[in-house]
């Protein structure tokens, strides 16, 4: 073999070893790539507008009787629109700030009571799980040109497949009623009969979104 031949046979071999096809490695990804993703023109990816937007909570009791009322702070997210329809999208929610706005602000021990019952171990267990999480998947058009939506719901670190109808109330407006029973999330005071029995299963979010 030629020392010009071996001198190129070299290089050959150093660029394979030393530049590996990165179209097969894994790399993570981080909160802000989650929100923000590049596989998507920026024309497609509307985000949520803080601002605007609210997320509101209920929950009952002795089958309606009685409830709670309160409010869940969107932390961030966005949504994946094609010729002003949804294709897809993400949110997160910040459970540390949960709060009650049915009793009124004269009586705060009473909020306050509730509001540390929210964020305990037993319920949304917020030390633990700050965070709470909606995954937009599929998405289909009835013919009453309503939208179902089906993704992912993730409380307390359990995830589970959820669907909803969702209201398109303008340019990027768009509100739903997303109903879940809180025992597939483990929301609950374990071995308790008073809170299986006394307190209703369904935990309804009411979510108004306007996007930028």
């Amino acid at each position: 073999m030629s020392n010009k031949m071996g001198y190129y046979l070299a290089l050959l071999i150093f660029i394979y070893l030393g530049y590996p096809d990165r179209r097969i490695q894994n790399f993570p990804i981080d909160a802000e790539e989650i929100l923000e993703p590049t596989w998507f023109n920026a024309e497609d990816t509307l985000e949520i507008d803080l601002t605007r937007s609210k997320i509101f909570w209920k929950g009952t009791k002795m089958r309606g009787l009685g409830k709670h009322e309160g409010e869940i702070e969107i932390l961030g997210g966005f949504l994946l629109i094609e010729n002003n329809r949804i294709l897809g999208g993400e949110i997160d929610v910040n459970m540390h700030r949960i709060s009650v706005t049915d009793i009124p602000e004269s009586d705060p021990i009473p909020i306050k009571n509730l509001t540390n019952h929210l964020k305990g171990p037993d319920f949304f267990d917020v030390e633990n799980y700050p965070l709470s999480h909606l995954s937009i998947r599929s998405v289909q058009l009835d013919p009453g040109n309503k939208i179902l939506l089906t993704g992912s719901l993730t409380i307390k670190g359990i995830t589970n497949s959820i669907s909803f109808e969702v209201k398109k109330l303008g340019m990027n407006h768009f509100t739903t009623n997303l109903e879940f029973d809180r025992f597939d999330w483990d929301i609950a005071y374990s071995g308790s009969w008073a809170d299986r029995t006394l307190v209703d299963r369904e935990i309804v979010l009411r979510a108004e979104i306007l996007c930028k």
